[in-house]
């Protein structure tokens, strides 16, 4: 069910001055919503708001995100743990040209330590030897992850490792108000941004 495709170009300005002598990349996203009992989990509001903070970030680096579409998914997608969620979710990662982000109710990674741990996000790419799903890679965003946490995941989606500082975007435990990126980690996300759309179509 498509909720929504009208959302084109979210975003808080163009580029500072240094961006603006620069390419802009511009990233499209399709943004998928979980749902219990027919209401998505997470408002639309709340998900567009995540790539407007977004923007906010990558904009004094050249790239933007856009929404070109937003989707409620079936029943049976609020919970994404273990490998089988993990490829369910590959499977509707189609290549069109998009980042596909998936908005659901809990995220946990396993660990041989502490077993299943929950996480705000994480990035996903698929590589194994599976033809259907070859090269798939998404986004997926816990509901009540911080309003950071989808950008955090756009830079390892781009390339980027996470980092010690705590006003930094890629540190696990971020905070001040607003945490940012380095120069040279936007650099490297420009680079990332490219190769990620090469791999987004078939």
């Amino acid at each position: 069910m498509i909720l929504c495709v009208l959302f084109v170009g979210i975003g808080l300005g163009d580029t500072d001055a240094e961006a603006g002598e620069r390419e802009m990349i511009q990233v499209p996203l399709t943004l998928h919503l979980a749902s219990h009992r027919g209401k998505p989990v997470i408002s639309k509001r709340r998900a567009l708001a995540s790539v407007v903070r977004a923007n906010e970030a990558l904009r004094g680096y050249g790239i933007r995100l856009s929404v070109r579409g937003v989707e409620l998914l079936p029943q049976g997608y609020t919970e994404i743990k273990g490998g089988r969620s993990r490829i369910r979710l590959a499977k509707l990662a189609r290549h069109d040209g998009t980042v596909h982000v998936f908005f659901v109710s809990h995220v946990a990674l396993f660990s041989p330590r502490s077993g299943d741990r929950p996480v705000s996000g994480m990035h996903w790419r698929y590589h194994g030897v599976r033809k259907r799903i070859r090269q798939r890679e998404y986004l997926v965003i816990a509901r009540d992850a911080p309003s950071t946490t989808l950008v955090h995941e756009v830079g390892h989606a781009f390339g980027l490792n996470h980092h010690r500082a705590l006003d930094n975007l890629m540190c696990s435990c971020r905070r001040g108000d607003r945490p940012g990126f380095t120069r040279r980690q936007g650099l490297r996300m420009r680079g990332g941004a490219r190769r990620f759309m090469s791999r987004a179509v078939d």
